[in-house]
């Protein structure tokens, strides 16, 4: 029989190449500040370069960091010679001798390749048809984004391309899926961090502006990260059987709902509450479950009575329909956020099928908003409806309901009898919740351009094929 999430010895083997890499991010840290960046960086580019080509596996989550956090600026590089260029300049190479040794073409085929590929030609014609006029934009002085905003969303599909190829093994799952847990713990204990020292976002929300950790500037992105966090921490604990780190995980959990009030986040407080609806739909409300959360929420109130801003707690209570909505902290925010939908709106009706193009939103509506605002629409479903047109949008949508679908049927196939993978069953368990709450944050914040929405549906593809794997193996076998 399986287990409900996963057998010790595979969930802890994965922590060892995790702390490996925070070590020697650590040590590499220290000994830029001690010898100076100039004495460092030789060193560290050949051991880099060398871990990847010996490691593949480790240089995914060296790339996935870069999307995570902000390195020092002697190891940024500039211009063109940046580290998401080498890596990717490498894992080309690596790919390519990979395709030639194997003659195997088969991410081409697959269908959430495709889909992205897909997005990626929707938005290069809605720009080239639909774009706003260069001459007159920069008659304006307005920045246009189109072709930056659609660079890094190529960069995101080419890392999801060397990611299907190079996580090849239950391990290497478990190894990428803590590094991306390690990151959005540290992203949470900062915004903390920033609140208790008086350095929040407007003297009382916590984000991570000026930090280590990147995509996180916004407090509603730092909430998300924090519930994923939470998502992935009870799972890990239902997988551990070491009682040190089963009791230290519960308490770092309510840190991170904290670290969610702290960003006066009121899509973050919603969040929190679907991220808890969908693991007590997935344990059936159990009496475990149950008791957990009583701990974890009693835990919370009494951090939250002791470290959250008055302001905090009064902002996230305003919620739309009620009287505080009109007048209390954060109403403005409210009322801009409405006044924005309208005119996302509107720009769609303008172009519904193909759009304006990735990345003309903040010029489109500079020239249609009287206000001349530039703001974010705050919702990816509209940002799609607007820059791709409705055929962007569902496409959008149909990776989504895939990516759903590898994760489904790989817990099926694992809840069906023995299997080698039984003991990635808490990390299938936690993309699930952790897709939920993508699907939620979406409503309300543009994330389709960062790199959790492509490290799920990575990890979805990686999954689904290590189970057609095995159901290979056992048909060869009779």
């Amino acid at each position: 029989m399986v287990q409900a999430v996963g057998s010790p010895s595979t969930s802890q083997r994965g922590l060892l190449p995790v702390i490996g890499l925070v070590l020697l991010a650590a040590v590499f840290a220290s000994a830029t500040v001690v010898a100076g960046p100039l004495a460092v960086v030789p060193v560290f580019g050949l051991l880099f370069v060398a871990l990847v080509f010996t490691r593949p596996e480790y240089g995914i989550a060296l790339f996935l960091s870069t999307f995570l956090m902000t390195y020092p600026q002697a190891l940024q590089g500039s211009g063109y010679l940046t580290i998401n260029n080498v890596l990717g300049g490498i894992f080309l190479v690596l790919l390519t001798y990979k395709i030639y040794r194997e003659e195997d073409w088969w991410f081409l085929g697959n269908r959430e390749i495709q889909l992205l590929g897909l997005i990626i030609l929707i938005y290069y014609i809605s720009d080239a048809f639909n774009g706003p006029d260069p001459q007159l934009v920069e008659l304006l002085g307005v920045q246009e984004h189109s072709a930056a905003n659609l660079r890094t969303f190529i960069n995101r599909v080419l890392f999801t391309v060397f990611f299907v190829n190079f996580i090849r093994a239950p391990e290497h799952v478990r190894m990428i899926y803590l590094v991306a847990l390690v990151f959005m713990v540290a992203s949470a204990l900062t915004g903390v961090q920033g609140v208790l020292r008086g350095t929040a976002l407007y003297g009382y929300r916590a984000s991570t502006k000026a930090t280590l950790i990147a995509s996180a500037f916004n407090p509603n992105r730092l909430a998300m990260f924090a519930i994923l966090a939470m998502a992935g921490l009870w799972y890990l604990r239902r997988s551990l059987y070491t009682p040190l780190l089963r009791m230290l995980i519960l308490p770092t959990i309510g840190v991170l709902a904290l670290a969610v009030i702290m960003t006066a986040s009121r899509s973050g407080v919603l969040g929190l509450g679907v991220c808890g609806l969908v693991i007590l739909i997935d344990e059936r409300a159990s009496l475990r479950s149950l008791f957990s959360f009583a701990v974890a929420g009693a835990l919370m109130l009494i951090l939250v009575s002791q470290f959250v801003p008055e302001r905090t707690l009064e902002r996230i209570t305003n919620l739309p329909g009620t009287t505080a909505a009109e007048t209390g902290e954060g109403s403005g925010s409210l009322q801009r956020r409405g006044r924005t939908w309208t005119v996302a709106f509107d720009l769609f009706l303008e172009n519904p099928i193909l759009g304006i193009g990735m990345g003309n939103w903040e010029v489109m509506r500079f020239l249609s908003d009287p206000a001349r605002s530039t703001a974010a629409p705050h919702s990816s479903y509209l940002l799609a409806l607007v820059e791709g047109g409705i055929f962007c949008l569902a496409a959008f949508l149909v990776l989504l309901w895939r990516t759903w679908r590898n994760l489904t049927f790989v817990e099926e196939w694992i809840y069906r009898g023995s299997s080698r993978l039984a003991g990635l069953l808490w990390i299938i368990k936690s993309a699930k919740v952790s897709f939920w709450v993508l699907i939620f944050f979406s409503l309300f914040a543009d994330l389709w351009q960062l790199v959790i929405l492509f490290w799920l549906v990575g990890t979805g593809i990686v999954l689904r094929r290590l189970v057609e794997q095995e159901q290979m193996e056992e048909w060869y076998a009779y």
